[in-house]
């Protein structure tokens, strides 16, 4: 998101807010399907290339690598709609950044691909992915960002139904050293 932020104030002169509870992008601009610029979507990612501009997590590429060298399956799970500008452009974005990765999913229900690829730990920062997870069982290494930052306070957050009677754990990372350490811990 926050490669977008600045093409959406340059394109539409739109501000993010983040203290609002945002589960969609357009939710931090205060946007709805409604009100939203039209063709806003399809504008940044097929004509801006946006996944191509977004800049990696610093480090995370060392998750990865380290990840790899014990063996663990690497997978990208993205709710990015899969056309083939998007799928290229997300290869070649992770390409570009030297990660090592299995494979990459295009599903917006990652909880349930995480049960059919069986996935035991995801690092997710979208509030509403990290919920539906947590309540599959899955255990989530939220990499803290300034839109989820409201998570501890979400109503729904303790509320939500468990699915198969297991909820999943969850932790917030700050820097790429964490989060390796918290998948390590939740790999077991």
């Amino acid at each position: 998101m926050g490669t977008a932020v600045p093409l959406l104030k340059e394109m539409y002169d739109l501000e993010p807010d983040y203290s609002v509870q945002a589960y969609h992008l357009e939710e931090v601009f205060g946007l709805t399907k409604e009100t939203r610029p039209p063709n806003m979507r399809e504008r940044l990612y097929e004509d801006q290339h946006l996944f191509l501009k977004l800049l990696p997590l610093e480090g995370m590429n060392k998750v990865t690598h380290a990840l790899h060298e014990k063996g663990v399956k690497i997978y990208v799970m993205t709710a990015r709609t899969p056309t083939p500008t998007i799928v290229e452009d997300t290869w070649l974005w992770l390409e570009r950044h030297n990660f090592i990765v299995d494979d990459v999913f295009f599903e917006g229900d990652k909880a349930s691909l995480c049960s059919m690829v069986d996935v035991s730990v995801i690092m997710e920062d979208e509030l509403g992915q990290i919920l539906r997870l947590r309540r599959a069982g899955v255990d989530v290494v939220i990499s803290d960002q300034p839109w989820n930052r409201t998570l501890p306070d979400d109503p729904h957050y303790g509320f939500l139904p468990r699915v198969g009677g297991t909820e999943g754990r969850t932790v917030r990372v700050a820097g790429w050293r964490e989060a390796l350490r918290s998948i390590e811990e939740f790999l077991g």
